[in-house]
């Protein structure tokens, strides 16, 4: 029952891959100016406090409040909630704008009370999350205190995805995925106010916690720049009563299992800190720096071919269309497999050099480049079950099976959890990144098997598979060549050449071995 239309030749589809392509590079676009601004944080951030205790306690705090984050909103709650309101606006007249104020208020509430305990509760989290700073003198005060801090952040967020799912029901996904950038540009303005003498009468201790304030404020702004859209597709603020209408509750509450599958990497990430805290200072930035340069190809393009496709894929579900959910879903597993197998080649291939030219700089040493690059080879290695993995288990949600990803991604952690303390012992940080690549995979094989049984999809034959291995290993040979040729001319000229020159020989080689889905990438202009 595979797909056995062409995806590009036939009449209809090809506009329909256009819009796809559209969609994508839209929300690519944002992605990549938020990502940008993103990466300019991190190396200020090191640059300015480095890559040791100091570092590892803000970023430790950011991950709990990121966990909290991404299991209620962003991502997940895009999965969660958009389907339920294509279902609404199925039945015409208010149903839809009713049911997003009951979501409204849900959110907002749940999110609050939530962030209130996080605050109240901040040191048995960071206890649990964190249990080896105990033997640091002050390290586990301070993680406490920033996560207090950045706790705030959480309900302006979690506000935020709520209006970004709305929009991209409304298939709007450019200024929605734009708007994360106010935290960075947030952060940024702190940090180039320190570097500018300002606030000097503070320590750095003083100075972090004032960053995480900062921090947690941007989300305000955030909230307030997707208002005007939203009122421009009928959706208002105004809450409704509790104790008369909070219909959006249940289902949300019942889809609280694929909000906690979808936030998956910030589990893993979450699993790995916690061991991490038992390593020398510094792994839990490394970890870090890592999963965010990884993140960079995940939620550039697998991501965003998930968030572009749930509303089509929601859409057909709810119509009955099997033939075009599946014919959607192929486009979608494509475009991410095109990207995240050449990604982790070339990632794995330049990891020191992109290490060094974005991190090495004021207080960020020689040797936490090097740490950062052995957990990011590791980390990069699991980039295509990563993609596979979040759109497939949108397919799912769409076609409204809560349980299978639900107990996948369950095993999935498990079994990271299972690997860490025998790969740590190994190969430290770089282990505990080994342990979340492998456990991918290991997810990724069995949700090949759900698909092929819900959607008659077999992702081995019916996917570009092999020919864009073949271009992938093509670019990586590319950028090896380039990084050792241009190694003596420092880390900076080697990423700036040998990873555009590996995306060139990319696609020149999906072009030579007539891998025709390569336009769902490019636009169909290449």
């Amino acid at each position: 029952m595979g797909i056995k239309a062409n995806l590009i030749p036939q009449p209809g589809v090809e506009s329909h891959n256009r819009a796809f392509a559209r969609g994508m590079t839209g929300l690519a676009g944002a992605g990549l100016i938020t990502k940008a601004l993103g990466y300019a944080r991190d190396a200020l951030f090191v640059a300015f406090f480095g890559g040791g205790a100091l570092a590892d306690a803000y970023y430790a705090a950011f991950r709990l409040v990121n966990i909290f984050r991404r299991t209620v909103g962003e991502g997940a709650l895009n999965a969660v909630f958009i389907p339920l309101l294509e279902k609404e606006k199925a039945r015409r007249g208010d149903a839809a704008r009713v049911f997003f104020s009951s979501a409204w208020t849900f959110i907002f509430c749940s999110s609050a009370l939530v962030g209130l305990a996080g605050v109240i509760f901040r040191r048995e989290l960071v206890t649990l999350a964190a249990w080896g700073f105990k033997g640091t003198p002050g390290q586990l005060e301070l993680t406490a205190l920033l996560t207090a801090a950045l706790m705030p952040h959480l309900l302006f967020v979690n506000v935020s995805a709520l209006f970004t799912a709305a929009l991209n029901s409304a298939r709007k996904f450019f200024f929605p995925a734009l708007a994360p950038a106010a935290f960075s540009v947030a952060v940024i303005g702190v940090l180039l106010a320190f570097h500018r003498g300002f606030f000097s009468a503070l320590d750095d201790r003083g100075k972090i916690i004032l960053l995480a304030a900062a921090a947690s404020a941007s989300g305000l702004v955030q909230v307030l720049a997707l208002v005007p859209a939203l009122r421009r597709e009928g959706y208002g603020l105004k809450f409704t009563n509790p104790l008369k209408n909070l219909s959006a509750a249940p289902a949300l509450l019942a889809a609280g299992p694929a909000a906690l599958a979808l936030a998956q990497d910030q589990v893993s990430m979450l699993i790995s800190t916690a061991y991490a805290s038992f390593l020398p200072a510094g792994a839990i930035t490394a970890i870090y720096n890592s999963a965010r340069l990884v993140q960079f190809p995940v939620s550039l393009f697998a991501a965003a071919a998930a968030s572009v496709s749930l509303p089509e894929l929601a859409g057909r579900s709810a119509a009955g269309d099997t033939e075009g959910f599946r014919a959607h879903l192929k486009l979608s597993l494509a475009a991410s497999w095109l990207i995240m197998l050449p990604a982790a080649v070339g990632i794995a291939v330049t990891a020191l050099p992109i290490c060094r030219a974005l991190f090495e700089h004021g207080k960020f040493l020689p040797a936490q480049s090097l740490l950062t690059s052995q957990t990011l080879f590791w980390l990069a290695l699991g980039l295509p079950a990563y993609g596979f993995n979040k759109v497939s288990i949108s397919a799912l949600y769409a076609l409204g099976r809560h349980k299978e990803p639900m107990v996948i991604i369950s095993g999935q952690l498990a079994l990271n959890a299972l690997l860490c303390l025998p790969l740590a012992r190994a190969l430290g940080a770089g282990g505990l990144m080994l342990a979340t690549s492998l456990s991918s995979w290991a997810a990724a094989l069995v949700l090949m098997l759900i698909l092929k049984r819900r959607t008659g999809l077999s992702p081995l034959s019916d996917l570009p598979v092999f020919r864009p291995a073949l271009a992938a290993a093509a670019a990586g040979l590319a950028a090896l060549a380039l990084k050792l040729a241009l190694e003596p001319a420092g880390p900076l000229l080697v990423t700036a050449v040998a990873v555009p020159g590996a995306v060139v020989v990319y696609f020149l080689a999906l072009k030579l071995l007539g891998v025709e889905e390569s336009k769902l990438i490019t636009g169909g202009k290449f």
